[in-house]
């Protein structure tokens, strides 16, 4: 029997972040991002979240920025292992491709602020922060065949049966407030806070497990009953050695075959909420807009409710009823340069860092803190159109170790695309895409491999109104 897939099991986390950023971070909350996402150092409305201190260089008055937002990934696991030749709905198949589809048609924010005079300004935000999506893996995953294949190759079986799947939402909601305070004509610092309350549902069933054309159980109650009369004849010769040898395989087995005595049936919501602490500058020259921000690592710690069998509730504790899991939002540190060699034109680039591996509960164990470098042009066409595109790549620390079938992060290189059209001095259409090329990572073990990629486009509309 293979332990080491047990323990897996147990680290159940479907993480569904469906857009830009670090593991449990959506960056691009406005549309305007999909179109230019060196958003950093910008003067704008969308501002409030990527350069809040650049809040003091608006016109006076009232801004506000209504954004949807639609995205859609696929998650790809390419598992080769030996015994899925077992699995008699695919007999000799040993690669195997398990896919999970997400689409989040509807991802709303929006950004205000109010700039009083040349000194005070005051925003605020809603948005999606972090997840965005609902995952659904209408196969199952690798790790769950392994758990009931794996375990029955283990013991003997020649063949084996089962059918699963598994689905994942995430959604974690922030609302931000703030206030910007100009310190003297060129710079101004921000301070503010964000609620995040996070909510996720896991829904998930591995069934009908058959092992050589019977129960799963009930095999590997034959196999254990089987194992315990080896244990008692070899003690009744001495050899003790064998005794405890079969003794363990006998208790294992029998492990295994109450856990797979009935079908698995996972059902399990949690709940939580965390505050982060946003500080930030801006530095206004010109030509030249330099901005940096720190938001604080947000502690969140998820409370589970659950309605699991009782065999999940044994594999995987951390999903039990009333358990509770901490799930903390990493420290991030933005920084961002906008150029403006004429008025029409403006050159952005930005840098992000993440402290992935300080946040309890994150799945970086081994691997390093993820960083972002962001390329973004845009110019004004004429006095009504503005086009731009940018370039982003997302450099995820994740070594084989932190990577697991429902929380891996692969990186990527993103293109932004879109533009803006004017409609007079008052209200402003953005409108963008944005496509990501992600990295495959391969995990070898003993029994085999494992490949991890996504695919991701996203879509998305922002209309900004100022008076």
């Amino acid at each position: 029997m293979n332990k080491k897939l047990l323990i897996s099991a147990a680290a159940l986390i479907v993480s569904t972040s469906t857009f830009a950023g670090g593991i449990l971070t959506n960056t691009n909350q406005n549309a305007t991002f999909l179109r230019n996402p060196a958003r950093n150092a910008a003067i704008a409305i969308d501002g409030v979240y990527n350069n809040p201190a650049g809040i003091a260089f608006l016109e006076e008055g009232f801004h506000f920025s209504l954004s949807w937002q639609a995205a859609w990934q696929k998650r790809e696991l390419t598992s080769e292992h030996n015994f899925f030749a077992m699995n008699t709905a695919t007999p000799g198949v040993t690669r195997k491709e398990f896919v999970g589809d997400i689409v989040a048609p509807v991802i709303p924010s929006f950004q205000a602020a109010y700039v009083f005079n040349d000194k005070w300004s005051i925003s605020a935000q809603f948005a999606v922060g972090g997840g965005g999506g609902k995952c659904d893996y209408s196969d199952g995953l690798p790790m769950f065949e392994k758990l009931v294949g794996g375990n029955l190759a283990t013991a003997q079986a020649t063949s084996y049966g089962l059918t699963q799947n598994l689905t994942g939402e995430q959604y974690f909601y922030a609302l931000q407030l703030g206030g910007t305070y100009k310190i003297t004509d060129k710079v101004a610092v921000f301070g503010g806070v964000r609620g995040v309350l996070a909510n996720a549902s896991y829904n998930g069933a591995i069934a009908n497990i058959t092992a050589n054309g019977i129960a799963g159980g009930t095999y590997l109650g034959t196999v254990s009953q089987q194992a315990t009369n080896a244990a008692a004849q070899y003690a009744q010769l001495g050899m003790a050695a064998e005794a405890a040898q079969y003794e363990a395989i006998a208790q294992e087995a029998g492990t295994y075959a109450q856990l797979m005595g009935s079908d698995f049936n996972l059902d399990c919501s949690q709940n939580g909420f965390g505050i982060t602490p946003i500080i930030g500058v801006d530095v206004n020259l010109g030509k030249w807009n330099l901005a940096a921000k720190y938001e604080f690592r947000t502690k969140i710690e998820l409370e589970n409710e659950s309605k699991n069998t009782p065999n999940v509730d044994a594999l995987m504790p951390n999903y039990a009823d009333g358990a509770k899991n901490r799930s903390d939002i990493p420290a991030l540190a933005t920084f961002g340069a906008q150029y403006s060699p004429i008025e029409a034109l403006r050159i952005g680039a930005n840098f992000n860092y993440y402290w992935d591996k300080d946040a309890k509960g994150t799945p970086v164990k081994e691997g390093k803190n993820t960083w972002e470098a962001i390329l973004g042009v845009e110019g004004d066409l004429n006095e009504k159109w503005i086009a731009s595109f940018g370039f982003m790549r997302t450099q995820y620390g994740f070594e084989d170790a932190d990577m697991s079938d429902t929380n891996f992060n692969v990186s990527s290189f993103a293109v932004a695309i879109g533009g803006a059209y004017k409609f007079n001095e008052t209200l402003k259409l953005n409108f963008g895409y944005m496509h990501s090329f992600f990295d495959e990572h391969e995990v070898k073990s003993a029994t085999g491999s494992d490949i991890y990629t996504r695919k991701n486009d996203a879509v998305g509309l922002s209309l900004d109104f100022k008076f």
